[in-house]
């Protein structure tokens, strides 16, 4: 897993649940899963992942291809399941007005930070922890534990 990328924002709003996440972002825009390419990251408001702890619903989003969720706020059991699956997920005060649908930002996972490439706004979040990359590196948490036993 890249520790540092680029890609195009697609922007949501507060409060969305996993019935509206299940099926790459189904439940708010029907035709979502034919725009959005590998590498694109989602940047939402606060309450990211509220409801469900299916994992169904955050599948849907890696298996799109999706580089991240960066969110205001993501709810705990959500946020945990996104890296258990091998996604970054990234609460960042400020990254709702950092940037607008369409522009890229770069993503560090090490330093923690945030940058607009359109206009070089940034924002920072905590780092991710030593085991949280060591998750990410190997594409989740299965992946993780298999390399782990095999030691």
């Amino acid at each position: 897993m890249k520790r540092v990328f680029t890609g195009r924002v697609w922007k949501f709003g507060d409060c969305i649940d996993s019935g509206n996440i299940k099926g790459v972002m189904a439940g708010l825009d029907p035709e979502f899963h034919l725009k959005v390419k590998p590498g694109d990251l989602i940047v939402a408001g606060i309450n990211f992942g509220m409801g469900s702890s299916a994992e169904d619903a955050p599948r849907s989003l890696r298996d799109a291809g999706i580089a991240a969720v960066l969110a205001e706020s993501i709810s705990n059991i959500y946020l945990r399941t996104l890296i258990n699956l091998g996604l970054p997920a990234i609460e960042c005060p400020g990254i709702a007005t950092l940037v607008e649908q369409g522009e890229d930002i770069e993503v560090d996972l090490e330093s923690g930070s945030i940058r607009n490439v359109s206009n070089g706004t940034a924002r920072r979040f905590p780092p991710f922890s030593d085991h949280a990359l060591a998750i990410l590196d190997k594409g989740g948490l299965i992946p993780y534990l298999k390399s782990s036993l095999s030691r």
